[in-house]
């Protein structure tokens, strides 16, 4: 039975303060960005993974990473489509129209928003028109689950009901047609409500989203209308549009799934994800855009350019720093606390005539000369998450050691983020274990693996305590995946 689309309750648990933080560094950096022309050129390269993605996690389409990178980079073009994802000649030409949609439509997207017109059932219908102006027909069922082909209204709400059977069998129920455009006045109204109290963007376009697929008011395309809405929300904050790649789509799905049970956060955490891996996306391409003027630019603004940063810098940038140092001792008390328990269990645990079983911390502030003591798995590590590990200003580590059946290590490590000193820096977590050399010259690590599913970013602008906050759970996450990889760890050195 369907449930009627509530209001939002309260948006304060739901806000990312890792998200404000990192956005307000973007507004006070991109002003210098958007009249270069490798700004402009990131930006097109968005606007057509947004096309492609958005089609692929409806399944319109499906093909392997590599493609999309190539369209990315070269255009969408019907050759590159048929050699490429292997489709017939007619087949790509299809794919292709789609995909230049959905790419009309993002840059549209940007027009909307620069011209400042309020959110409206006309506006949404007009998206779904555009989404579907080559896909005439959508495949449904009947009542009794017998699939059927039927024409698609374009830009206008269902006439049937749209109620998927899930893998269990059972129908998911939608909004049924008669209650459509009510739920839909419903749900524009609130979210002019909610726009106008400057509710965090995040959450705004995770509301929006969400309810709008809970009500589900076309035949077909509603996720592909539901991720353009978001996307205004982003933009309108002079953000970036929502991007929901393949990759993310199970963590996407179950997010969602957790919003219908009443639970909006996952999705507000994904969305608050995406556009942070924008926005660090977006400050590194500073660097080459600086590169990139002219002699003539350098010469005029150069001398100016070097004492605002250096000003900047040493008030607001290096603030950072302050903060770094805040968390490795944070991590490293933490880490000393587990070393005393767990060395003081070990102690009676040593075989007779064995190894010596123990359990330490150590650490490494930025002003140690063995600060780069775990610099390659810090590189490795960082490549995983697909970020630029920066060593040049500040690095730092805390680690737990566990001596027993094998010798077993947790690192956190603190170092800059991207290519250049931009007041941001990254925390990373991971595990290894240390094996002998086979000359005897100390020993060598394997089985590098991360310690959780995301890094940890901080930047200047974030209060410390709010960074503090988010950085504490952060760690005891990174920790029970740590401890729960040295237990499986002596369970195979058991049974071997």
């Amino acid at each position: 039975m369907y449930t009627f689309i509530r209001n939002l309750d309260e948006i304060e648990s739901l806000e990312s303060a890792e998200l404000g933080a990192l956005a307000n560094v973007w507004q006070e950096r991109k002003e210098i960005l958007q009249t270069s022309g490798e700004y402009h050129e990131f930006i097109r390269k968005m606007q057509r993974e947004w096309a492609i993605e958005t089609g692929i996690i409806e399944r319109l389409y499906t093909w392997d990473r590599g493609v999309t990178e190539l369209l990315i980079e070269q255009g969408i073009e019907a050759s590159l489509i048929a050699h490429r994802g292997g489709f017939d000649r007619d087949e790509a030409e299809k794919v292709a129209a789609i995909i230049r949609d959905q790419r009309n439509i993002v840059e549209g997207l940007f027009s909307f928003v620069r011209g400042d017109r309020p959110l409206s059932e006309h506006y949404i219908r007009s998206l779904h028109a555009e989404f579907t102006a080559h896909q005439d027909h959508v495949e449904a069922q009947t009542e009794s689950g017998r699939p059927v082909r039927i024409r698609l209204l374009k830009g206008e709400y269902k006439q049937q009901p749209n109620n998927p059977k899930r893998p269990d069998g059972l129908a998911h129920e939608y909004c049924p047609p008669e209650h459509v455009r009510q739920e839909m006045e419903n749900l524009v109204a609130w979210y002019g409500e909610w726009e106008s109290r400057a509710a965090p963007p995040e959450v705004l376009a995770a509301f929006l989203h969400h309810r709008f697929t809970q009500i589900h008011p076309f035949q077909d395309g509603n996720g592909r209308v539901a991720r353009a809405l978001a996307s205004i929300v982003f933009l309108k904050e002079g953000l970036f549009p929502l991007v929901i790649r393949d990759s993310d789509r199970a963590h996407y799905i179950a997010a969602l799934e957790k919003a219908d049970a009443g639970e909006l956060r996952d999705l507000c955490t994904l969305f608050a994800k995406n556009q942070r891996e924008s926005v660090l996306a977006a400050l590194g391409i500073e660097r080459s855009v600086h590169q990139a003027r002219h002699a003539e630019e350098i010469l005029s603004s150069g001398l100016q350019l070097l004492r605002n940063r250096s000003e900047v810098e040493k008030t607001r940038l290096d603030e950072v720093f302050v903060h770094a140092e805040k968390l490795r001792g944070m991590a490293n008390d933490r880490l000393s606390g587990i070393a005393r328990e767990v060395n003081a269990q070990l102690q009676g645990l040593t075989p007779s005539g064995g190894k010596h079983y123990c359990a330490n911390n150590d650490s490494a502030k930025n002003e140690s000369d063995r600060r780069f003591y775990f610099r390659n798995e810090i590189v490795e590590i960082a490549s995983i998450y697909k970020y630029f590990a920066n060593f040049s200003k500040n690095c730092s580590w805390a680690s737990l050691t566990i001596q027993s059946l094998n010798h077993f290590q947790f690192v956190v490590a603190l170092h800059g983020l991207g290519q250049k000193h931009d007041g941001i820096m990254a925390a990373s977590s991971f595990t290894l274990f240390r094996i002998p050399r086979e000359d005897q010259s100390g020993t060598a690590t394997v089985d590098v693996r991360p310690a959780s599913p995301d890094f940890f970013q901080f930047n200047y602008v974030e209060p410390f305590e709010s960074i503090q906050n988010r950085f504490r759970e952060w760690l005891e996450d990174s920790l029970a995946v740590a401890l729960a990889e040295w237990h499986r760890s002596l369970a195979r050195e058991v049974e071997s």
